[in-house]
């Protein structure tokens, strides 16, 4: 953006900041000034005013529409701009979420109808950093409601903070690989959400010109790819992936018109995709549900592999707009990041997933023992029975295990190498190939610290050390929902919660996670990586920074079994 025209959006920001300041003053000098009401460009809203501890309060917009329900004829379909309401809309509750499985088995929750976000920050008038949350759940599950994410942190660092929810599961994610479903919706969801924000953020008291995407799990990949996509450019200024990225093995779906084709036979209507895709939008959308892969529903070896419905490469030829036109790593190659890009891990993050195994499946194991392929990454395009195949696996067991049979006993060197293979490789060699192809500040980390508020694997009950897939969430949010107990006020994880809080503000600010000394931090420096990958910092019970790569012995087996075997192109 050039100077001209960046001074003119500031302008622009002014204005839209004073109007709001207006209709704020005018509105709740007649009404309850616990419930603000914002006139912005999508119309009124109504809120409330919340708490987050003592002397501290924020206010609150939850349920705002950012689409059209993609109900009907728009299922299937990239989401519509919502519309101007005409009348105050009542802000106080959630949207509902997106149609997803129930706790309760056999059952389903949430709509169809479930285009909403929700907008928390402590001011109203100025103009301050805005954060989006993207959610994960395997693209299947969660919603960006404040049971899962309370913003009670976030906004005291003074930050205006959004979480939204997208379509999931088949809804969001079905293609069938030709111009009659082309796939992306969750993805393109987001992506609408971002220009809601763009046009209305500013009426909070919200800057549209410093603006931060980040996600975990699979709202990570999201994230991941929003950064690879021409069409996110000036809609984000800033992004971070926490434990994942788009080149993790369930991230990215390179097979859809199978999956595409197997529902619509379910529901008897052929494989004619020209023909079944509009049938697919007459069905109740509770009947998509059970195709949503959750837990014991995935066959081993689970998210080792792609998930059914997730992101794909777009057909050229689809009517409407198309976003992701090549594979990720070709994406990196050719595009990598043009923002400052924070990528991350927790230090055992497969722990979330064989803990999960161990409770529903104890045929696990014996199926890696009688089949070893399965252990060999996918993305490395090896065939069953080659000598390749034979060679990876062999070297993966005598490393990890000593080659002795996969049993109870080996639970947590089983724990380690899922960590690898589900997490840790492809987030190292996203980071590497960040590295190369771009100078845009990237920085990374691992987040090692096993504390209080280490709730996931509390609910798992997880004895190793490390911190499991999730548990860097209750330093960022408020979780009631995961909360077993209290946490004492004098808990060193509070401590630890305040440093990555004060760090992504500080990012969401300025684009640098450390900009100044900070005794809060240690006064630490986050080191960047460079174009050789050096440079992490481990977020443990200090701060630590390095100039090598998190856990390289393990790491360099990966790298050389890649070298040695891989064949090109790689499918992630």
């Amino acid at each position: 953006m050039s100077t001209h025209h960046l001074i003119s959006a500031r302008k622009a920001v002014s204005i839209l900041s004073l109007l709001a300041i207006a209709s704020i003053s005018s509105v709740t000098s007649q009404n309850d000034p616990s419930r603000p009401t914002i006139d912005s460009p999508a119309g009124q809203l109504q809120g409330t005013t919340e708490s987050c501890g003592l002397f501290c309060t924020y206010y609150s917009f939850k349920g705002v529409p950012y689409a059209e329900p993609p109900v009907g004829s728009l299922r299937f379909r990239n989401p519509v701009p919502r519309a101007r309401w005409q009348t105050v809309r009542d802000a106080s509750n959630h949207g509902p979420e997106c149609l997803q499985v129930a706790l309760i088995p056999g059952q389903v929750r949430g709509s169809e109808d479930c285009l909403y976000l929700n907008i928390y920050t402590q001011q109203l008038i100025g103009s301050r950093p805005v954060m989006v949350w993207i959610h994960g759940g395997g693209y299947s599950a969660n919603s960006g409601n404040s049971v899962d994410f309370g913003p009670e942190k976030l906004v005291q660092e003074n930050v205006l903070l959004v979480t939204l929810n997208y379509r999931l599961g088949a809804l969001g994610f079905l293609s069938t690989g030709d111009r009659y479903a082309a796939g992306n919706w969750g993805l393109k969801d987001c992506l609408q959400a971002l220009r809601w924000i763009r046009t209305n953020i500013a009426a909070f008291g919200g800057d549209p010109n410093n603006v931060t995407i980040f996600g975990n799990s699979a709202g990570a990949a999201l994230v991941h790819l929003l950064v690879l996509t021409d069409a996110g450019q000036g809609l984000f200024h800033k992004a971070i992936a926490q434990s994942s990225t788009a080149l993790v093995p369930y991230a990215f779906q390179t097979r859809p018109r199978f999956y595409a084709d197997r529902i619509a036979s379910a529901f008897g209507f052929g494989t004619d995709s020209s023909t079944y895709v509009e049938q697919l939008r007459t069905i109740p959308a509770e009947q998509f549900v059970p195709f949503q892969q959750a837990g014991i529903t995935v066959p081993v070896p689970r998210f080792l592999r792609p998930t059914d419905f997730g992101p794909v490469v777009e057909p050229s030829d689809a009517p409407e707009e198309t976003i992701i036109l090549q594979r990720p790593i070709e994406l990196i190659r050719n595009r990598a990041h043009h923002v400052p890009f924070i990528v991350g891990y927790n230090d055992l993050e497969g722990a979330f997933f064989t803990a999960f195994e161990n409770l529903i499946d104890q045929t696990v194991k014996g199926q890696f023992n009688a089949n070893p392929h399965l252990l060999v990454p996918f993305f490395w395009n090896v065939g069953e029975g080659t000598a390749a195949s034979n060679g990876i696996s062999g070297a993966f067991r005598e490393y990890y295990w000593q080659s002795r049979p996969l049993d109870a006993s080996l639970d947590y060197e089983w724990t380690v190498y899922q960590s690898d293979h589900l997490f840790l490789f492809a987030i190292d060699q996203s980071v590497r190939l960040h590295a190369q192809a771009s100078s845009v500040p990237l920085y990374y980390y691992q987040f090692t610290y096993d504390g209080d508020l280490n709730l996931y694997k509390k609910l798992f009950g997880v004895q190793y050390p490390g911190a499991i897939h999730t548990d860097e969430l209750p330093y960022l949010f408020n979780i009631p929902s995961a909360m077993l107990e209290p946490v004492s006020p004098d808990s060193h994880a509070n401590t630890v919660s305040s440093r990555v809080v004060r760090m992504w503000a500080n990012f969401a600010r300025t684009g640098n996670p450390t900009p100044t000394q900070d005794p809060l931090l240690q006064n630490v420096q986050w080191p960047l990586v460079g174009p050789a990958g050096a440079g992490y910092l481990s977020i443990g019970h200090d701060l630590m920074t390095s100039q090598q790569t998190p856990n390289p012995t393990r790491m360099n087996l990966w790298y050389n079994l890649q070298q040695t075997y891989a064949n090109a192109p790689f499918e992630i």
